[in-house]
């Protein structure tokens, strides 16, 4: 079962415009995002988040998080309670809204199956989140998680009595944010009961999710009951069914020595490929395309076409996937993107963090990062189908890294999960 509980939070306190002090997941922001945070506020949660660089950074992430709280910046709530973070954006156009439930919930072997991955992980990436959750003991940002909706989920959260309004405030991309507190017993004891039954599919956050794991058996004691703050985390769970639940495609930029004509040589003998004039008309054929089959489009900085790219003998694809993979990465687009295109074909390292990979959900961003001479190509991907997520995740089956991206973020500042009470 799973185990959801309300939490005492570490949070902001009230006279603070939280719209200045959010910042998007340590994975995801860049080092102008960085420092353009750090300046924004000397209270941005990005200090904590990513606190700098080298060995030292960790202590004074701790030392900062100890000035806040004597100078009562923040301050941990007197009761345990669940919170709601609604987020209202805009994507293409629409105006959409999703509500996150903030909540504790209890740490569990992924081979349980009740809390599911659905991406592998990387080493470095949770050795930075370990010795950053030892310094600070308090995670910082939470785990995003996903929810099949119930009419028990449903009414248990629905409406507006028992919830108390804490805040609402707008951010610097003009997003707009309510957060919400209940300690109503009736309301707890509904939430808890109500997503007892339900598995939870981790969206975002599986390099924090595994950290959380690390920390708790490194704290483990020979007195240890189950019931330590370090056997939860900090989730913000959403419904799947969320109209404002949003999958974008990654597209991967790659530096890579081999020439244009040679790559796709090597890639002829595994993928129909065709000349397309235009980004705009790649990216048209690119989501028609990929509704049947597995496609993914190609710009160079040495030429002015693009490469619609298709799978369509999965068998030949198959002999280039690691030995080891699962069979339904033959038609994730990601899988072959990486193992395909970037490995095969422009010769790139990707069995691990790589200085020659990057990714972006801007399809222009990419094209000009490109073009600029920055990276040498560009792979332009659709949307991972959030059905394939949870079927793949259900199947135990893992996708490869950065193959989904979530949007919007759940973002860091809210409210923090301390574990020292």
């Amino acid at each position: 079962m799973a185990d959801v509980r309300p939490l005492r939070a570490l949070r902001y306190t009230p006279q603070l415009d939280l719209g200045a002090l959010l910042c998007p997941p340590f994975d995801v922001v860049s080092p102008q995002q960085v420092e353009a945070l750090r300046r924004q506020s000397p209270y941005n949660a990005i200090h904590l988040e990513v606190p700098g660089h080298g060995d030292e950074a960790y202590q004074e992430a701790a030392a900062t998080l100890q000035r806040w709280q004597s100078q009562k910046i923040v301050a941990v709530d007197p009761d345990p309670a669940f919170y709601m973070l609604e987020q209202q954006f805009t994507h293409q156009g629409a105006i959409l809204q999703r509500r996150a439930l903030m909540a504790r919930v209890r740490l569990l072997p992924w081979e349980e199956g009740i809390i599911l991955p659905h991406e592998h992980t990387l080493k470095a990436p949770k050795e930075d989140r370990l010795r950053l959750l030892r310094a600070l003991r308090v995670q910082v940002s939470p785990v995003f998680g996903l929810y099949q909706e119930t009419q028990d989920t449903t009414t248990s959260i629905a409406g507006d009595e028992g919830w108390e309004e804490l805040a609402t405030f707008q951010d610097a991309e003009r997003n707009r944010y309510r957060l919400l507190r209940t300690t109503s017993q009736d309301r707890v004891e509904a939430i808890t009961k109500a997503f007892a039954p339900l598995r939870i599919y981790i969206a975002d956050g599986h390099h924090r999710y595994e950290t959380g794991l690390a920390y708790r058996d490194e704290r483990r004691t020979p007195i240890w009951t189950g019931e330590e703050p370090e056997n939860f985390v900090l989730m913000g769970l959403v419904a799947a069914q969320a109209p404002g639940l949003l999958l974008l495609p990654l597209h991967q930029l790659v530096k890579s020595p081999v020439p244009l004509e040679m790559a796709l040589d090597r890639l002829m003998p595994f993928l129909d490929i065709e000349t397309v004039p235009t980004l705009e008309a790649l990216l048209a054929l690119l989501a028609q395309r990929g509704k049947g089959v597995t496609t993914i489009g190609l710009a160079s900085s040495s030429s002015p076409d693009f490469y619609l790219m298709s799978a369509l003998d999965l068998e030949a694809v198959s002999r280039l996937l690691p030995p080891d993979s699962p069979p339904q990465w033959r038609t994730v687009d990601a899988a072959v993107a990486r193992y395909v295109v970037i490995a095969h074909g422009l010769g790139v390292q990707v069995a691990r963090d790589s200085k020659e990979l990057s990714y972006t959900p801007d399809a222009h961003e990419a094209l000009h990062r490109v073009k600029s001479g920055e990276f040498s190509y560009a792979l332009f991907v659709n949307p991972a189908p959030l059905s394939q997520v949870i079927s793949l995740a259900d199947a135990g089956v893992r996708m490869p890294p950065k193959s989904t991206y979530f949007y919007p973020k759940i973002p860091a500042g809210a409210l923090f999960y301390p574990f020292h009470l």
